[in-house]
């Protein structure tokens, strides 16, 4: 199987315009790569353009990074973020547009119009922040109100003026004309696509919108000004559809589908919103339009698909960087939908084929992927580095990008996965080398999936086993398959992972015959295996905090990653529990906790099991030892076996126990509460145990037992359960 690469972990990325279509990738993933592999001034390329600020950071990071787009809304993303447009800018254009006239009002008071409600408070005229409607309703129930008469905000029900004005704008007259018109004029074949894709906006909006582009029309505005309102246009164009469900939810729509309830923005105000995501605090990156050489530290841009890029052999490519595009269909619809909206019927271009299309699958995405690949088949000189990120991982997009990469002749050479990011990373080489083939294609996937149990010595979902399928199929041409299509391969490398997954020896937590995604997989006979990851990533977390007292979060999530690389990836949660658990951050930094000092807990570790023996003598039991301490009756007879431990470290207690599960205590510290929890939620063999009997007892609560006076076994029994394992404070994610 390829090698295990370390996880590239980054930042969360600012809030920036459409980023819920865009493919999520951290801050810092590229940049770190690219540091490892490339040298400031190299050709960098980017086959996909799906991540603008994946090509700007590359390119501020010192390299020349070609870029294809065939969306002329990501180009134009690529295009103004890289001339980093600042707040002032940006409010300048917006107040010029808000004074354009239309008749003897201003812009922006015949758009603050369109929403005008009445506040239930003080009964003053305002506009309302955002009007709430359910799904095939004739008017909207609720509204969105922030009233600076009275100081009311908050959500309330329509009266009925709201209602008869909604109902006032209609599916018909000059302004859908004219919204179509710029899309498919009257005769296009994609004049129908294109009325169905308006059923995405409600009447009102189509109505601001066309408005504002018909103003924004007349205005006769220098190229850059026109590009920063267009900027706020776009914004505008994306708040205005029916897909922002209320009250929250569907963050990601893929399909052009509304939500049960969602909202009607108020359009001006969503533009005035919009500056702080388009203005730009980084260096503006030059940017020239392809085959014009990049300069260094900046991007050449070519406008259409990587198929159709002209002299790409001809330039001095030192590495590609893909991130991976999902399909979306509501997304690339909505695109054809703006930009002819913004730029003209002409502006869409060959990008109008999306229209047509209503969905998208896995197949057809691999034959869409290996199109752009496969144009590098002759351009790139060979062992030329393909770093290539999935974002959303799943195992349909998984299979797609490793189907596509393998028949455009890429070998994979190492991978790392952070499924609850839904972050894979890739890395290829140019040229494929051939495997020495002992096996059958499952047979293969059945050794890599079973040899990735043994490592990480735990259940674990579907998508871990199937990409360590995937990555050792990529060895072999054709995925070991014989298929010589992308639609039929990935088909084919389908029905073969299941078919290696279907061997009798893996077993499942709670799976489903529907489906091989659900429930945890593990192994028949687990002889041979690691202990549970999660204890390993514990302890190793521990040991940083000792040995290295002030590492950032960042410092320290990196150092797991690399301890833990490829597919034993530490999962954030777990991260985020055991740092909780044992440390002290300060100014963004992180310390072992007093009260976890080794010290401090070998002392904790001797009271309690002192106590536990007095307890257990006070109660009439022979009590001794120490790891268990027992409680025995008169006759010998096991009534309690308690295993004071300073960690959360469960696996080799709860696996292998040697006393009788019902009869069983973990005793531990209530700081380690999360991070049990956390445990025996993903690993359903601890859940098991627990339910078998195993208990658990804080440490403070045996000093409280302990000061009971008056204590009796049954009393006893009835106040060991008042102090259970429970997140003791609401926690904030850390990652």
């Amino acid at each position: 199987m390829p090698a295990a690469h370390v996880f590239l972990s980054g930042r969360a990325a600012a809030p920036t315009p459409l980023e819920r279509y865009l493919p999520p990738l951290p801050v810092g993933v590229a940049s770190a790569w690219l540091a490892a592999n490339l040298q400031p001034g190299d050709w960098l390329l980017d086959p996909f353009g799906s991540a603008p600020l994946a090509a700007l950071e590359a390119a501020r990071a010192g390299n020349r990074v070609a870029v294809a787009a065939g969306n002329p809304v990501a180009q134009f993303l690529l295009e103004l973020r890289a001339r980093a447009p600042g707040t002032e800018a940006l409010r300048a254009a917006l107040a010029e547009l808000a004074a354009a006239r239309r008749g003897d009002e201003r812009l922006e008071s015949a758009l603050l119009e369109l929403y005008k409600t009445t506040c239930p408070a003080c009964g003053a005229q305002i506009p309302a922040e955002a009007f709430i409607w359910a799904r095939e309703a004739d008017a909207p129930h609720a509204k969105l109100l922030d009233c600076k008469a009275c100081g009311q905000a908050g959500e309330y029900d329509t009266d009925d003026a709201d209602k008869e004005r909604a109902r006032g704008y209609q599916r018909q007259g000059p302004h859908l004309a004219r919204a179509l018109q710029r899309i498919a004029p009257q005769g296009d074949p994609d004049r129908g696509h294109a009325e169905e894709a308006l059923e995405a906006y409600l009447p009102r909006a189509v109505y601001a919108l066309v408005t504002l582009f018909n103003r924004v029309e007349g205005m006769q505005l220098p190229p850059e000004e026109h590009d920063l309102v267009s900027a706020l246009l776009l914004s505008a164009c994306d708040r205005a559809t029916s897909l922002w469900a209320h009250p929250t939810g569907r963050l990601r729509p893929r399909q052009l589908s509304a939500p049960a309830q969602f909202r009607e923005y108020n359009l001006w105000y969503e533009m005035e919103r919009s500056i702080a995501l388009w203005a730009e605090d980084g260096p503006q990156v030059p940017l020239v339009r392809w085959p014009e050489p990049p300069p260094e530290g900046g991007i050449s841009l070519f406008e259409g698909p990587l198929r159709d890029m002209p002299g790409l052999d001809k330039a001095p490519i030192k590495a590609v960087l893909g991130v991976f595009p999902r399909p979306n269909q509501a997304f690339w619809t909505l695109c054809a939908l703006w930009a002819g909206w913004l730029w003209g019927r002409e502006a869409i271009g060959p990008f109008a084929a999306v229209l047509r299309r209503k969905r998208y699958d896995w197949a057809w995405h691999a034959e869409a992927l290996h199109a752009a690949l496969a144009a590098l088949e002759g351009a790139l000189p060979a062992d030329t580095p393909l770093f290539g990120v999935v974002c959303e991982a799943e195992a349909g997009f998984n299979a797609a990008a490793l189907t596509a990469a393998n028949l455009a002749g890429f070998r994979l050479e190492g991978m790392a996965m952070r499924r609850d990011q839904g972050q894979l990373q890739l890395d290829w080489r140019k040229g494929m080398a051939p495997a020495k083939v002992t096996d059958t294609a499952p047979q293969a996937v059945e050794r890599a999936a079973g040899a990735l149990l043994k490592a990480r010595g735990e259940p674990s979902h579907f998508l871990h086993l199937q990409t360590a399928g995937l990555a050792e199929l990529s060895r072999r041409a054709l995925l070991g398959g014989v298929a010589r299509g992308p639609g039929e391969l990935f088909t084919e490398t389908r029905e073969t992972i299941e078919a290696g997954l279907g061997k009798p020896s893996f077993q499942r937590f709670g799976g489903s015959q529907q489906s091989l995604e659900t429930g945890s997989w593990w192994l028949a006979d687990p002889a041979g295996s690691r202990s549970p990851l999660a204890d390993r990533i514990e302890i190793a977390t521990v040991r940083y905090l000792l040995r290295r007292p002030g590492g950032s979060l960042e410092q320290i999530d990196r150092m797991l990653c690399e301890i833990f690389p490829g597919l034993l990836t530490p999962a954030v949660a777990l991260v985020e529990a055991a740092l909780k658990s044992y440390g002290e951050e300060g100014d963004g930094l992180w310390r072992i906790s007093e009260a976890d000092q080794p010290r401090a807990r070998r002392g904790d570790l001797q009271e309690v099991r002192g106590l536990l023996s007095e307890l257990g003598g006070r109660l009439g039991y022979v009590a001794g030892g120490e790891l268990p301490v027992e409680w025995r009756d008169a006759s010998g007879k096991l009534v309690l076996a308690f295993y004071p431990i300073a960690s959360a470290v469960l696996g080799e207690l709860l696996l292998a126990p040697a006393t009788p599960p019902a009869h069983s205590l973990v005793v531990l510290p209530g700081r380690r509460s999360r991070l049990a929890l956390e445990k025996l939620g993903r690993d359903p063999r601890l859940a098991a145990a627990r339910d078998a009997g195993w208990r658990f007892l804080k440490f403070r609560h045996v000093r409280r037992l302990a000061g009971t006076p008056r204590l009796d076994a049954q009393s006893f029994a009835e106040l060991l359960e008042l102090d259970p394992l429970t997140l003791e404070e609401a926690q904030t994610p850390l990652l």
